[in-house]
């Protein structure tokens, strides 16, 4: 296996990371000025940056470390009797948390500076004999606060991001440990929760140090602006409780809008198979709709609470002037603008606020999800009990599914030892896989008890395949040993699987093994058992999904031979092996209800009626069937197939390419994309007109302040006063207008891209979901989807104000210092945050479907090691993401600085007077905003950059090449096919370019209602026929007719829905509109043979002119599998069968029997026909069978 984990390896040991990280790379002063970063920031300047020029985390950022220390803390609060998430991550990330917020003491500080000096500079500059030096100072005094203002700001965000960062970490690493779906938005509203937890409080403080400089600039008269403050709290409250009503909702709605999407897209073969794209789209849109319902309430009170908030510094500024005015004062310039600038900096943090208290309320609402769920009992893992030497031990046993109050098996007794095969039989639905989940500790003993000693190997009946090489699947993390290896490979039968591959058992598989028949994953999963060498072998039905010949090598020389002096307890339905296992255990209604070995039932059958009748259902084999003794011949042919296909197979193995990363600038393009699903230019110049409006008012009431203060009346003051009033009533009506409009336009263009993503996902070819992660997909329709629904809506409309605004304070700058200029260039490093945060959700997926394997084998602190990798690979460059604006904020924020104290000493050496002091006054006032506005506008201007990444990534998926039309406009007879006749002629397939055939010339025909069964060995291309006659992957060559319509000439659904079809791979559904019991998720809550039975009966619904059953009835028992079969008979008299098959008695009364041979018809004639070759592949197929079942 390879020492070095890649983004596709499946485990890692231990990875090497470099000890290059930013505490390694400067001193103090580097990290104080984030200067470390520059090398990397200049590097990004010459071509694009790739992971591996990217810094390593620092020791303490690294995921096993943080995870480490936050398991610490929770397993102290855990033991307390109300457990608080939010105590343990206090006292874990507590220490740079409080240094946070004490850097935002100073800021808050220093913040104050520049306000408190307008007075002073306004009388400076009406003074005519003021010296220089003084101006001097003044100047001087503006630019080192703005410079400490900006470097306590920076540090504070850093450390607020570094926190957030590890809180992230601690969520998904956990919560991988305990398995579910809380990792993605969680952890991502727990990231941003320290910087909203400080607002919380600093917000206070801003507003508590503003409202008493206030009293200072204006006395007594400042009591009404604290009064209408403290009347507008009961509203603030009713708008935060609002919002925490809706959020609740809002969070559920989209639980079950991805948990659909994850069942869709999981089952998505079956859904092309039936033709319900269309009924599922429908759903998902259903649920979507209700979302952007939920959504549009909360947009709309985030909305009002931002109108709110906004609007308070204004109506404390008209308030606390009317009684200033009231009380017989006369408002001077100085008073005036100082009290205005103070108000300036209280609208910032009550802007903050509605931001501030719904991240507070996401983060808490998280933090509830996740107390409940660690709340949750843990898996009780089996223990050894009493056993002294490897064994398992039930006595009066019962087991129960989580949420069920009766049990699923009860009153079992049982003692087995090493050196024992066991085998469990039973009809569907009787308990035989809940019997072996038991035993793994999945299902929960809750009377008796259950005891096991010993390693544990554990092959499902859905086996766990991995998106890894075969290789990576069979060793599983061990050690690469060639001797066992290829044992492990041959008494699986996989050395003829392994020729045919690409690129051998270097292959790539897809994931789920989605480019490996059932059969062949069955193998995999069963050589990996073999070569974990454990003491314990848990098989659940693994004959069932290969053909018989095939199963009875598996059982001689995999089971028989290979696991000899192991215990192995085998779940079976193929009752012609019982001869050969030392007891048998049969089951039924959850209970053992008969044991003992197999002599003892043949010796007394009337004493063990239920096997009895279980081996009276297996028919037995035609008395013209002739001894096995060909192989040779037979081989030699295979070899001469081998040797054509050999032809068409190229060196490739990989499946699964890297997910694209655009490198540079988001290209106008997908800017472009966003503005036409929102309305277009026409919306997008409307609300940009409103944003201006609404500035421009704002800006209004500042000089109509100015000019008030200058040339007012004192008999007139009331005039005046009404002016400044209805200025600020109409900037804050045009702030209500502009944020309703960007919202709506928001979600109007975020309903159009998430719709046409999910058509074109659901439309995309089967190639697309082959190469495509799961968890890829599922990144994109969750986290991109949640930033173009809320974050770019929310950051681009604080984009364009702040454009605005710093539009404004440069226009008037500009009126008095004329010489100001600046530039700027933002950078973002935030694709390969995107880009590398699918792989740590497609591990979850797959971890997921092999739960039970991983668990069984005890490899659960690989997995965990893996997933620390990937995270730590992801968090790598969210960090530098972040330290990088960082960077640019404090340079972006001294440039600001620098320029505010320019703009004063220029107004210092201009000549000093009364009117110009007054008209300076309100520039300079301006001015000390450049700094802040500037920083803001660099960083929204990044961030929505950076996010609109997500429209890109959807946008990407809105031009996947889809499958052929679903409907053509001339389309077939509502009646066709009347009579079910199929022709292949020379058909030729491929699932992927440079991928070997798999279906080679093929040539045959159906005859109308003639049932036609179809073997071969796995993988010999018999499921193909189905994926070629659903046009699952369209010809390479030939076609094929139906009633003699070419397939290919209508629309996919025109052809899918006119066949009914029970796939290798069952769905629990009857219809789309499902019946009264419920079927949970992917359907795990019926047994794999349930799932195939519902399958049936929804085949039976369709009554369809041609039917297809691939292996359906691989994982029933022979008494149903027979009546079964004879109702087929009975209700699919009328219809043209294909019956693909592993076991030879389902398919001998069929009218024809096609052999398919590594893609090509090797023979097709009637059972009885094929059978007078004794050299024929059918004959030794049959043979292997009967003597199989020679009992």
């Amino acid at each position: 296996m390879p020492s070095k984990a890649t983004e596709q390896s499946p485990l890692v040991a231990a990875p090497v990371l470099s000890d290059t990280c930013p505490h390694d790379v400067g001193a103090y002063g580097s990290s104080l000025l984030f200067s470390w970063l520059t090398p990397l920031l200049d590097l990004g300047n010459q071509r694009p940056l790739q992971f591996n020029d990217l810094y390593q985390l620092n020791p303490t950022d690294r995921a096993t470390n943080v995870d480490a220390t936050f398991q610490r803390f929770w397993a102290i609060e855990a033991a307390s009797p109300s457990p608080r998430m939010w105590r343990a991550v206090l006292r874990a990330f507590g220490g740079p948390f409080l240094i946070a917020g004490l850097l935002k003491v100073l800021h808050i500080g220093s913040q104050f500076v520049g306000p408190l000096l307008i007075k002073s500079i306004v009388a400076y500059l009406s003074d005519p004999d003021a010296t220089l030096l003084e101006g001097f100072v003044y100047a001087g005094a503006i630019f080192v606060a703005g410079v400490l203002q900006s470097f306590a700001l920076r540090q504070y965000y850093f450390k607020c991001y570094e926190v957030g960062l590890r809180l992230r970490t601690a969520v998904v690493m956990s919560v991988y440990q305990k398995l579910t779906n809380l990792m993605s938005l969680d952890a991502q509203r727990l990231q941003t929760l320290p910087n909203y937890a400080h607002a919380a409080w600093f917000t206070i403080v801003q507003v508590s140090v503003a409202f008493y400089l206030m009293y200072v600039q204006l006395g007594v008269a400042f009591a009404a602006g604290i009064a209408i403050t403290l009347l507008l709290l009961p509203i603030s409250s009713a708008i935060s409780r609002a919002m925490r009503s809706l959020q609740t909702p809002l969070m559920h709605v989209k639980d079950v809008r991805l948990k659909v999407i994850f069942e869709v897209l999981s089952g998505i073969k079956v859904l092309k198979l039936q033709a319900w794209e269309p009924s599922y789209l429908e759903r998902i849109l259903s649920i979507r709709s209700d979302e952007l319902r939920q959504l549009r309430s909360y947009v709309f009170a985030k909305s009002y609470a931002g109108v709110v908030f906004n609007a308070v510094p204004s109506i404390v500024t008209v308030v606390s002037f009317a009684a200033f005015v009231y009380l017989g004062n006369t408002l001077d310039v100085g008073t005036a603008l100082t009290s205005v600038a103070l108000f300036e900096i209280l609208r910032s943090p009550l802007n903050n606020v509605p931001e501030a208290m719904n991240g507070v309320v996401e983060g808490f609402v998280s933090f509830g999800r996740l107390e409940d769920f660690y709340g949750r009992p843990e898996r009780v893992p089996v223990t050894h009990g009493a056993l002294a030497s490897p064994g398992i031990e039930l006595a009066d046993a019962a087991f129960t599914y989580a949420g069920s109050e009766a049990p699923a098996l009860a009153h079992l007794s049982a003692r087995w030892g090493m050196n024992h095969v066991v085998a469990v039989v039973g009809a569907v639905g009787s308990g035989k896989s809940s019997l072996l989940h038991g035993l793994l500790g999945n299902v929960p003993c809750t009377q008796g008890h259950v005891h096991l000693r010993g390693s544990i190997a554990y092959v499902g009946q859905q086996p766990f395949i991995q998106n890894a090489t075969l290789r990576d699947n069979i060793t599983f993390g061990l050690p690469f040993d060639a001797r066992k290896y290829k044992h492990a490979v041959a008494v699986s039968s996989l050395q003829a699987d392994l020729a045919v591959l690409p690129g051998g058992d270097l292959t790539e598989i897809g994931e789920k093994g989605i480019n490996l028949s059932g059969g062949q994953r069955t193998r995999v999963a069963l050589a990996r058992a073999v070569y974990m060498d454990a003491d314990v072998y848990l098989l659940d039905d693994p004959l069932a999904a290969v053909d018989a010949h095939v199963g009875a090598d598996i059982f001689n020389q995999c089971i028989g031979t290979a696991l000899k002096g192991k215990l192995v307890v085998l779940v079976t339905n193929a009752l012609q092996f019982l001869r050969d296992v030392d007891s048998i255990v049969v089951m039924a209604n959850g209970a053992i209800v008969e044991t003992g070995p197999y002599a003892a039932f043949v010796a007394a059958p009337d004493a063990h009626p239920v096997l009895s009748a279980m081996l009276a259902s297996i028919q037995s084999a035609p008395d013209d069937a002739t001894d096995a003794s060909m192989v040779p011949s037979i081989t030699a042919e295979q070899a001469k197939r081998s040797a054509a296909i050999s032809s068409d197979t190229t060196t490739r193995g990989n499946l699964i390419a890297d997910e694209d990363r655009a490198v540079g600038n988001v290209p106008w393009a997908t800017y472009k994309a966003w503005l036409t699903s929102c309305g277009g230019y026409s919306v997008a110049l409307g609300i940009c007109l409103l944003f201006a409006f609404a500035q421009a008012t704002q800006v209004s009431s500042t000089l109509w302040l100015s000019y008030w203060s200058m040339h007012a009346d004192p008999t007139n003051q009331a005039s005046y006063l009404l002016v400044f009033v209805g200025l600020n009533l109409l900037a804050s009506a045009f702030v209500l207008l502009r944020s309703i409009g960007f919202y709506m336009a928001g979600l109007r263009g975020s309903k159009a891209l998430f719709e046409s993503v999910v058509a074109t996902v659901l439309r995309a070819p089967m190639q697309f979901f082959d190469t495509t992660p799961l968890g890829r997909v599922m990144n994109r329709l969750s986290k991109d989807v949640y930033t173009v629904d809320e974050s770019i809506p929310y950051n681009a409309s604080f984009l364009l104000s702040s454009l605005m605004t710093l539009l404004s304070a440069l226009t008037m700058t500009l009126l008095v210092t004329p010489l100001f200029g600046l530039a700027l260039l933002p950078l973002t490093l935030q694709r390969m945050d995107a880009t590398s945060r699918s792989p740590v959700y497609a591990l979850l997926t797959e971890t997921l479907d092999g739960l039970a394997t991983i668990r069984a084998s005890n490899v659960q602190a690989s997995f965990l090691a893996r997933q620390a990798y990937l995270l730590d690979r992801n968090q790598r460059a969210y960090y530098l993401s972040f330290s990088a604006e960082c960077w640019l904020g404090l340079r972006v924020e001294c440039i600001g600085a620098l320029a505010a104290a320019t703009a004063v000493l220029l107004a210092v050496l201009s000549p000093h007077s009364a009117a110009f002091a007054s008209v300076a006054g309100v520039s300079l006032s301006y001015s000390f905003n450049v700094a802040q506005v500037l920083n803001w506008t660099v960083r929204f201007l990044a961030i929505v950059q950076t996010q609109m990444v997500s429209v890109e990534r959807l946008d990407a998926y809105q031009n996947l090449a889809t499958e052929a039309a679903w409907t053509t406009s001339t389309p077939p007879p509502q009646s066709w096919p009347r009579l079910g006749r199929v022709v292949f002629e020379n058909v030729d397939l491929r699932y992927r370019d440079g991928l070997p055939r798999v279906l080679r010339t093929l040539s045959f025909a159906l005859r109308p209602n003639e049932k036609v069964g179809v073997v071969g060995r796995t993988g010999a291309g018999k499921s193909s026929l189905v994926v070629a006659l659903m046009r699952l992957v369209e010809l390479s060559g030939g076609r094929i007719l139906l009633d003699g319509v070419d397939i290919a000439q209508i629309g996919l659904h025109e052809l899918r829905g006119k066949i009914a079809i029970i796939p290798q791979d069952p769905r629990a559904h009857l219809e789309i509109a499902s019946l009264d019991d419920v079927v949970d998720e992917r359907g795990l809550n019926f047994s794999v043979g349930e799932r195939q039975l519902l399958c049936i009966a929804r085949a039976l619904l369709k009554k369809a002119k041609l039917i297809l059953m691939d292996e359906a009835t691989a994982s029933i028992d022979p008494s149903t599998d027979r009546r079964i079969q004879e109702s087929i008979r009975t209700e699919f008299v009328d219809c043209t069968t294909l019956t693909i098959a592993h076991r030879i008695n389902t398919i001998l009364d069929c009218d024809r029997v096609l052999v398919m041979d590594q893609g090509a018809a090797a023979e097709f004639d009637a059972p009885s026909e094929l059978l007078k070759n004794p050299h024929g592949l059918f004959t030794n197929l049959v043979d292997h069978w009967r003597e199989s079942d020679d009992c």
